[in-house]
């Protein structure tokens, strides 16, 4: 069986999901092939795989100078060869602004599909009416346990962070991608009014160090930060490097999920790695998620009283919850488990195209 990720290069494409997926299937199923890249997606190399999945098609597309029609065109030709097309659910549409001229890709590749991979019940059973067409198959987001394996203490988090040590951290993780974003993280703090709570928000806002506002933005960044209690690193696109991430976990006493437009999100499973408690919204496939594990949750509808929800969590924090629930997490969204979950998903896809 041979399967093409299609992305240009899944090791830069921002975060671990898909090059953690390819390798955790090469480890385990080394007889499985795996392919990705651009150009040999549009060549005609591509006849030659079994499965080709889709993941953000719209990002795929916005970047590419090939036309919808072109899109269509191909996969009905990979379709008539017998190329089963999949995609994995990451988004139901594009989020806010970007990319939203590609909202069509987005279509145009789940209606094409011949399976399509939730992560979670909520898109599965939307999907299931809106493409009855499709097989539609759930294999949770997974942690990335095989990229951190590095758990430094509290007290080495704060230290190499540079930040006090008598202060209650609220991690807010992942790019800021619309004002409503920040809005919702200057509220929760309004509400908090704690100065002993801080909020940990790497991305909060962008500086450009090169740019003439330079001045103007650094004392923004100050504003927010004596004002709000709101730390950043000024770098909103800039991810933060695999080395440091386990340090802004390692600080936190909880994690906050700043998403008010969300179906999936890869920062509700990252602080569970971490044994730690998760405060997020109740939409999507979030919503379900957190509230197996019995996480405090907000309306992003309604008018939120943040501060008994942070209350709520910092009291599990206490507790112990996250830790002693990381044993049973790792158990279901381990790597290793997961993989093997798409593994088993392959073969189903291929048992379809046998059948036919």
């Amino acid at each position: 069986m041979k399967v093409f990720m299609v992305h240009e290069d899944p090791w830069n494409a921002g975060n671990p999901f898909i090059y953690t997926l390819i390798e955790g299937i090469k480890k385990s199923h080394p007889e499985c092939g795996m392919g990705w890249g651009r150009e040999n997606f549009w060549s005609d190399e591509i006849l030659s795989y079994d499965i080709v999945h889709f993941h953000w098609p719209q990002t795929f597309m916005g970047k590419d100078p090939h036309t919808e029609t072109d899109l269509l065109r191909h996969i009905e030709n990979m379709k008539s060869s017998g190329v089963k097309i999949v995609a994995t659910c990451h988004d139901l549409e594009p989020h806010y602004d970007q990319f939203a001229d590609k909202a069509e890709v987005m279509n145009i590749v789940y209606s094409h599909c011949d399976a399509i991979i939730h992560l979670g019940e909520y898109s599965q059973k939307l999907f299931e009416e809106r493409y009855p067409y499709a097989k539609h198959l759930l294999v949770c987001h997974h942690l990335y346990d095989t990229v951190y394996n590095f758990f430094p203490s509290r007290v080495e988090s704060i230290k190499y962070l540079g930040l006090p040590e008598n202060k209650t951290y609220i991690l807010c993780f992942g790019a800021f991608r619309a004002k409503q974003e920040r809005q919702l993280v200057v509220e929760l703090s309004r509400q908090l009014a704690d100065k002993n709570i801080l909020i940990l928000a790497p991305g909060f806002m962008n500086v450009w160090w090169h740019s003439f506002r330079l001045f103007h933005l650094l004392i923004k960044k100050w504003y927010y930060q004596y004002r709000y209690r709101i730390i950043c690193t000024g770098r909103t696109w800039q991810v933060v490097s695999d080395k440091e991430l386990p340090y802004f976990y390692g600080a936190a006493n909880l994690a906050f999920i700043q998403r008010v437009k969300i179906l999936n999100s890869g920062n509700a499973l990252m602080p569970m790695l971490f044994g730690k408690v998760v405060v997020g919204p109740d939409c999507g496939n979030v919503g379900p998620l957190l509230r197996k594990w019995d996480y405090p949750l907000f309306d992003v509808n309604g008018k939120q009283c943040f501060k008994d929800i942070v209350k709520q969590a910092l009291q599990m924090e206490r507790d112990g919850v996250g830790t002693c629930n990381r044993k049973r997490q790792m158990e279901e969204y381990s790597t290793a488990v997961i993989t093997d979950k798409l593994y088993a998903a392959y073969l189903q896809i291929m048992a379809i195209q046998q059948a036919n």
